[in-house]
């Protein structure tokens, strides 16, 4: 370890005095077993400095600290130098520590003094050539955690065998076969970390042991694999300078294996096992720095068990400091008693670290228990409480809340009388108003009925007329200016043209004054133009014609020569006058016989649309007194839902009243018990945390001991 030192190190005297004694400590001082025989150690060492460096200062030889590692300066910078205090070495290893717990699964340690010099001491063994080591303590340690943290600050991959069942001494093989490959071909720097329980058959420390002796394990590869492997080192054999033969090639893999891979045992010392497995297998003795994990003492547990106390909210911080120490102090009392209890009954019996551990998170468990079952009793009573209390003030209210209920009751009750009169009034209104309606409907029925059937009668009286109409009609169709300038032209026409002619000039005279020459000259007088005069035939005015004009009219239709059919052999032109003058006085005959009709049917159509606007405004006017009668009985539904609402309410608040009195007055002595006890409630919750704390030591150390140990350990040290 001398040799690891750089000439800025050791520029003084003291400086190679402390190196020495540090290196000397690391070579002998970690392998003892007892404590005492550290202390001599530590002595001895004091001793021998201060007889053979007479002339150096007494405080050289015991310094505050004393321990040089590769990361005294800090992880990556790799120098060995001594670390200036346990506080720089402390912040150094928590930085590394969050590191790897950034990189791989939690680790929560608590980096006490013992636990940095472990973690120096291993990193010291993995920094060093064919550096293995052989870590020696009591389960709980702490032994694999920190062989982690210095591998990890050593930049070594951790490899650790999965046990299952049926792995046999074929899978170690395999698996050590593949930590080979690993490290010798690939170069990966790796530790090997083996525990107790990943042993169960010894044979597998044969491996182990021919691992840590020589490096090389037989039959561990076939021919094709040394083969592969050879092949994979040959450039690097090369490289150094070195000749490539299979034997050189081998020599290189093994070295480099004994160089990369570094073992790391963490073995109990409980029982023989560890003495036989010296016997058996020596290399795991001779080929290993041992490092021994001694009792951790006063300091390291009262460090622990604070630490782990931190995030215990239920325990108040000026409580903390004493139920560390008691902790501790319990640990410790319990080791000094296990040591009488094997000198007076021959009888084992073993504190490990990890009991300490489980103490500390048996009082966490039982104190979060204890304290949620006590809080629970409190808040029952105390929730009784409130509501007695509660209650007590508030039959005053409801009693108030009560009176203001009826109050509203008898109000409600008031309003729905009111609304119930106005309801029947309503209702009478309609229902009169409905007796005028279906009245006045029966009535617009049988004007309805009645025009119905005057219209059919007008409709089939001027269907009769219609024909002649349509003939007259048809008859001035025939007429054109051509044939009525030829009739005109005629000098002297027959008679029955004659006839005719004058017929129509009878009919299109003004009434009472038709003139009495009818003669030719006359009708020639009449037609002069002829579109006038074919204007005045198809305007003319056939549903009034007057009296005088139908008189005068009356001889002419009596002549048998007045025939259509007759004058057309003298003049198709005459013709068609004739049979105008025939149709257009049968057409008026038939009209004058409709027109009382219609006019009685006019008449009919008033009184209809007279009784239906009637009956329009009666049905409105029953409309808007349903509608009223609708919002009435609306108001008088929610009247009446408020009234049973609101005595509902007064009934509830009855009922209320009367089981609050049966309450108060039922639990008025409870009263004053609850309360007692709660109060003894709040002091067995101030003892909680020392009472919970004896219950844990008990469960966590005294078992074990016969009766006489326990009540000594519980009555005179506890």
């Amino acid at each position: 370890g001398i040799l690891y030192s750089q000439p800025e190190v050791t520029k003084t005297a003291p400086d190679v005095i402390q190196l020495w004694m540090h290196e000397a400590s690391r070579v002998y001082r970690d392998k003892l077993i007892e404590q005492k025989d550290v202390e001599t150690y530590d002595k001895l060492i004091i001793d021998v400095c201060k007889k053979n460096f007479e002339d150096v200062d007494e405080s050289v030889f015991q310094p505050e600290v004393n321990i040089y590692t590769h990361f005294s300066l800090g992880i990556g910078e790799v120098k060995y130098a001594p670390v200036a205090s346990y506080t720089v070495l402390n912040n150094i290893l928590v930085e590394a520590l969050e590191n790897y717990n950034e990189m791989n699964s939690m680790m929560n340690l608590v980096l006490f003094r013992d636990a940095m010099e472990h973690v120096c001491r291993i990193n010291r063994i993995l920094e060093s050539p064919r550096g293995n080591a052989l870590l020696v303590g009591v389960g709980g340690s702490g032994k694999q955690s920190l062989a982690r943290l210095a591998a990890f600050i050593r930049n070594l991959e951790v490899f650790q065998i999965a046990l299952r069942k049926g792995y046999g001494l074929a899978d170690l093989k395999l698996d050590i076969a593949g930590l080979y490959m690993k490290t010798g071909v690939k170069n990966v720097p790796t530790m090997f970390l083996m525990t107790d329980s990943q042993v169960p058959d010894n044979k597998f420390l044969v491996l182990v042991n021919d691992l840590l002796s020589t490096g090389e394990i037989p039959d561990l590869f076939a021919e094709d694999e040394m083969a592969e492997i050879i092949s994979g080192v040959r450039n690097e054999v090369k490289a150094a300078g070195i000749m490539d033969s299979i034997e050189n090639c081998w020599t290189f893999f093994i070295d480099r294996i004994r160089t990369t891979l570094k073992v790391v045992l963490c073995f109990s010392p409980v029982g023989s096992t560890l003495r036989v497995r010296g016997r058996m297998f020596p290399a795991v003795i001779n080929c290993t720095n041992i490092d021994w994990f001694h009792e951790w003492p006063e300091e390291a547990l009262v460090s622990v068990s604070s630490t782990f106390l931190e995030d215990l909210d239920l325990l108040e911080p000026e409580y903390k400091p004493s139920v560390a120490e008691f902790m501790a102090y319990v640990q410790m009392t319990c080791n000094d008693k296990s040591k009488q209890y094997l000198a007076n009954d021959r009888r084992y019996n073993y504190t490990t670290p990890k009991s300490f551990l489980e103490q500390i998170e048996l009082y966490k468990k039982l104190l979060g228990l204890k304290h949620n079952e006590l809080q629970q009793k409190m808040d029952r009573l105390l929730n009784g409480l409130l509501k007695l209390q509660s209650t007590s003030s508030q039959v005053d209210d409801l009693k108030a809340k009560l009176a203001s209920q009826e109050i509203e009751l008898k109000q409600k009750n008031e309003d729905a009388d009111k609304l119930i009169q106005k309801v029947g009034v309503e209702t009478e209104k309609v229902s009169k108003e409905k007796e005028i309606a279906d009245a006045e409907e029966v009535k617009v029925d049988g004007i309805n009925k009645e025009v119905t059937i005057k219209a059919s009668d007008c409709e089939r009286d001027l269907a009769k007329a219609e024909p002649a109409l349509l003939a007259a009609q048809s008859a001035l169709d025939t007429l054109n200016k051509n044939n009525l300038t030829e009739l005109k032209s005629f000098g002297q026409p027959p008679p029955a043209v004659i006839n005719v002619v004058a017929g129509v000039l009878v009919l299109l005279s003004p009434p009472n004054k038709i003139p009495k020459d009818r003669g030719w000259k006359a009708g020639k007088l009449l037609m002069a133009k002829v579109d006038q005069f074919l204007d005045q035939l198809i305007t003319y005015d056939k549903e009034n014609i007057h009296e005088s004009n139908l008189k005068a009219i009356e001889p002419f239709l009596a002549q048998p020569e007045f025939d259509p059919e007759f004058v057309k052999s003298k003049s198709l032109a005459a013709a068609g006058l004739c049979a105008w003058v025939v149709n257009i006085i049968t057409f008026y005959k038939v009209f004058c016989d409709v027109e009382p009709k219609r006019m009685a049917l006019a008449q009919a159509n008033t009184d209809l649309a007279s009784a239906e606007e009637k009956l329009t405004v009666i049905k409105a006017k029953i409309k808007e007194l349903d509608d009223n009668l609708a919002e009435l009985t609306a108001s008088f539904e929610k009247a009446t839902a408020d009234k049973l609402r609101c005595q509902q309410e007064a009934e509830t608040t009855q009922k209320t009243i009367s089981l609050a009195n049966r309450l108060v007055g039922g639990l008025a002595s409870e009263n004053v018990r609850w309360a007692d006890t709660v109060e003894e409630f709040k002091i067995m919750a101030s003892k909680l945390p020392g009472d919970v704390l004896m219950i844990t030591a008990f469960i966590s150390y005294l078992g074990y001991f016969t009766k006489g140990y326990r009540d000594d350990l519980m009555n005179d040290c506890f």
